[in-house]
Order: C-alpha cells, then sequence, then structure tokens
C-alpha cells in the first residue's frame, strides 16, 4: 500500500503532536475510538499521523479539528461560540495531560520545580517548547497567584477549543504537586471581545508545603524505580533513531541545500511533493573551455582527478559566497542565489552572484598550479550571471524528484556563459550601477537564443 500523502497546509510545524494526542486519547476514552477516528479522518489527517509524537500539525488543522468536533459530537455544520459545553472536552483533556501514569519522566522533571509559582514563574519557556504559533507571557507573580498572557502570532485567531485547553492545562498544574486544581479566571478573551488582541487569565493556587520529607523523598524513590526501565529504554531506542537521522541528514547534505533539509525536517508534507513557488534571485553558471577536447585526450581517472581538485576550490568560493549549488553538467556548475525567506532583493542577490563569479576566477589560478604539479594543463573558465523572477521548487514526478529552479533568468544565464570570453565574466549591467566590481570591465552586446540582442557587462576579476 502506497504511503499516505497528507495536505501540508496540516502539517505546518505550528503545535507538536503531543497536544493533539492528549485530546485523541481523551476522545478515544469517552467516545470510542471510531468517533474519534471519524473526527481526525474529518480534520484532514490519521490517528496514525498523530499517533507520531516526532510530528508537528497547523492551526488550520487545529481549525479543521475543531470543526470535525462539532460536526460529530453536535452535529453542527461549524465550531460553535466560546461557551457551548462542546469546549469542555478541550479543558477536560487538557487537564488529563498532567496525570502522573501518563506523563512519563515528564512528571519528575516538572515536579523538580518545587511548585506551581516556580512553574508559572517559567512559563514562556515551559509552554512554548511545542507550540510555535502562541507564547506565553508571565504579567504578574505574587504568593498564590499569576497572570498569564497568551500572544497570538498568526493574523487569523484560533477555535475556542485553544483557549478552554489553555484554561484546562492551568488549573491541573497544582496537581503535580498532590495540590488542589487551581482557580482560572480569563477577564480578557479575543473570542468574546473583537477589541482584545491577547486572552489573558488569572490563576490562584496554593502553594506547595512539604510536611514530611521523608515521606515525599519515600514517594519519588518508588516513582523512580517504576519509571526507570521504561525510561532507560525510550533514551535507547531514541539514540538509535537520532543516530540514524543524523547519518541521513549527512548524507542528504550531499545532495539538498541545507535550508531546503530544514524545512524538509520541519514539514515533508510541503517539501517533498511535486511543485514550485515563484521567487527572485541570480544564477550563475560557470564552464570550462574546451573540457570535451579534454576528455578525449585523456583517461577516465586524470579526468575525474582534474574535475574533483576544480571541484574542491569552485565549491569552497561558492559556499563562502553563500551560493546554492544546484546541479552539476559535467564540468559545468550552476549555482543560485536565493534567500528562502524572500527579504534579500534581486539587486543584492545579483551582486552576491557577481561576487562569487570573480572569485571562482580569482581562485583559478590556484587551482591550476595545483593540476600542472600533477602534470595537467591549466583551465580556462568562463562565467554568465542572470537575476530576475524564477519557479523554485520540486520537479519530476513522485517516483524522482530533483530540487532546483527554472525560468527565463536561468536560460539567460546560460546564454551569457557561453557567449563568455574565457577568464572573464559576462553578465547584465541594470543590477552592477554604482559598483566597484573587477579589475576590467567592458560592455558588450550579444546575440542570445530566445532573447535576441542582449546588452551585457564583461567583467575581470
Amino acid at each position: 500500500m502506497p504511503e499516505r500523502v497528507y495536505d501540508p497546509a496540516l502539517t505546518k510545524a505550528h503545535l507538536s503532536n503531543r497536544f493533539a494526542l492528549t485530546l485523541v486519547h481523551y476522545f478515544c476514552e469517552r467516545f470510542g475510538e471510531d468517533v474519534a477516528d471519524r473526527i481526525v479522518e474529518g480534520a484532514g489527517l490519521s490517528l496514525e499521523y498523530l499517533q507520531d509524537p516526532e510530528r508537528w500539525t497547523s492551526v488550520e488543522f487545529d481549525r479543521r479539528f475543531c470543526d470535525s468536533a462539532a460536526r460529530q459530537l453536535c452535529g453542527l455544520d461549524t465550531s460553535p461560540g466560546y461557551d457551548h459545553p462542546l469546549w469542555l472536552h478541550w479543558r477536560d483533556a487538557s487537564a488529563s495531560m498532567m496525570q502522573r501514569q501518563d506523563m512519563g519522566p515528564m512528571w519528575l522533571l516538572l515536579w523538580a520545580l518545587q511548585g506551581p509559582g516556580e512553574f508559572f514563574g517559567d512559563i514562556e519557556r515551559m509552554y512554548t517548547r511545542g507550540n510555535r504559533i502562541t507564547r506565553m507571557q508571565l504579567v504578574d507573580r505574587r504568593h498564590g497567584a499569576a497572570r498569564v498572557r497568551a500572544v497570538m502570532d498568526h493574523e487569523i485567531a484560533d477555535r475556542p477549543g485553544a483557549c478552554w485547553s489553555r484554561r484546562g492545562f492551568f488549573a491541573a498544574i497544582p496537581t503535580i504537586w498532590s495540590l488542589p486544581p487551581a482557580q482560572v479566571e480569563h477577564r480578557e478573551c479575543i473570542h468574546l471581545d473583537p477589541a482584545v488582541r491577547h486572552c489573558c487569565y488569572d490563576i490562584y493556587y496554593d502553594e506547595r508545603v512539604v510536611d514530611d520529607p521523608a515521606a515525599e523523598l519515600q514517594r519519588l524513590r518508588a516513582y523512580v524505580r517504576a519509571t526507570l526501565p521504561d525510561l532507560l529504554r525510550r533514551l535507547d531506542a531514541s539514540a538509535l533513531e537520532r543516530r540514524d537521522a543524523e547519518l541521513t541528514q549527512r548524507k542528504l547534505a550531499n545532495y539538498l541545500p541545507a535550508h531546503v533539509i530544514e524545512a524538509i525536517r520541519i514539514n515533508p508534507e510541503e517539501e517533498v511533493r511535486v511543485g514550485g513557488r515563484l521567487t527572485e534571485g541570480a544564477v550563475l553558471f560557470a564552464d570550462v573551455k574546451d573540457f570535451t577536447r579534454r576528455c578525449s585526450e585523456l583517461g577516465a581517472g586524470e579526468v575525474v582527478r582534474q574535475l574533483n581538485r576544480y571541484f574542491e576550490h569552485m565549491d569552497a568560493v561558492i559556499l563562502a559566497h553563500g551560493g546554492i549549488i544546484d546541479k552539476r553538467l559535467g564540468d559545468g556548475i550552476m549555482v543560485v542565489f536565493i534567500d528562502p525567506r524572500g527579504l534579500r532583493p534581486v539587486g543584492e542577490l545579483a551582486v552576491a552572484a557577481v561576487r562569487c563569479g570573480l572569485a571562482m576566477l580569482a581562485e583559478l589560478p590556484a587551482c591550476n598550479a595545483a593540476i600542472v604539479a600533477d602534470g595537467g594543463r591549466p583551465l580556462e573558465l568562463r562565467i554568465g550571471v542572470a537575476a530576475g523572477p524564477l519557479v523554485h521548487g520540486n520537479m519530476g514526478s513522485p517516483a524522482r524528484l530533483e530540487h532546483t529552479v527554472i525560468g527565463e533568468t536561468v536560460n539567460l544565464a546560460a546564454r551569457l556563459e557561453a557567449a563568455a570570453t574565457p577568464g572573464r565574466l559576462l553578465t547584465q549591467p541594470g543590477f552592477l550601477q554604482n559598483m566597484s566590481l573587477g579589475s576590467s570591465c567592458d560592455h558588450r552586446v550579444i546575440y542570445a537564443k530566445g532573447f535576441g540582442e542582449v546588452p551585457a557587462v564583461e567583467l575581470t576579476p
């Protein structure tokens, strides 16, 4: 059976699966696994996906989950208002997270905070480890009370279920230390007042007092003895998984740019699929003059040795200038300069590509010295650089994908490289105004197939 592919809009790294799992377990116990499965499937994912604690879900999935639960449990078309009884399930499910038997070793780590006051004092770090779209801010804390503000990073507000989940979570915190649940007052809520920008919670709790330290120590010892064997098994399994993941990432690093590997790690549904997105950037083509003839004159072993020597020198220069080695075409190299975040203007990326190309030409004598020392002939290099709109993404089919860029900018860069004088870089003049690049600068007009006459400037390092 082929592996199921999920909508990438539902698997963005917003909320750790650990939160969704708590809700799913609650629904399984309360309404049965079939109902829980229908709710999750109606929201677009599966129980199998949510049972992987290392994966993530998005705000969009959370909204769809709430809507699906409203349909399955209440017969509603969409999520109800804030005061509907449906949301009590979210409160109770979050409260169940604090049960000692379900938390495993995490309970011991929380218990070591000494009490709820210390927990709420460090609420921002405690809460946001598994939540990348809501930041908790401690507004005020005094003996037996804390005020906490939830700041959402996205423009679209979450469903009321998220707010009720926070209420249940805050109320249950003191139970870690066998204290009564906290009283939570929700005075400011984005779901009740359109003028309010953040949710704010007043939390009242009993402070922890240890009457019998010896008895408390005995309870901890018993808990550690019961927990430790399973913890060690998990640590062993986690170490093996981490080792395999690191090996895989090291291998991938030889084929994919670092920003692509990070994007795949965070959201594999989005990154490992056919498709592209429009962006702007610069493309550099570098090619060795007459390398085909060189190959016919030399043995295969010598060709590979010279190429690897050449790539060793050029790759270091490219990476130092922020270029992404897109592909190698025999002796040719295609390098892309883009900003995955879309913050750098195309002119800045074009200048970075030109500086990189000039640095490659400047590095060539050192490369040639090593080749000549081995008995070979020096190489001559041509470079072309173009900048403009690009289509950036995965091309091919699900059977074989290639992460690359395409478009007229790529074609123009290839035409400029082919027309360049050996030992020089040919590029568009528009991005180089008021820039001091290279030791000489000659203006040319070239004929480029598919573009006609193209004004260009030729630079030497």
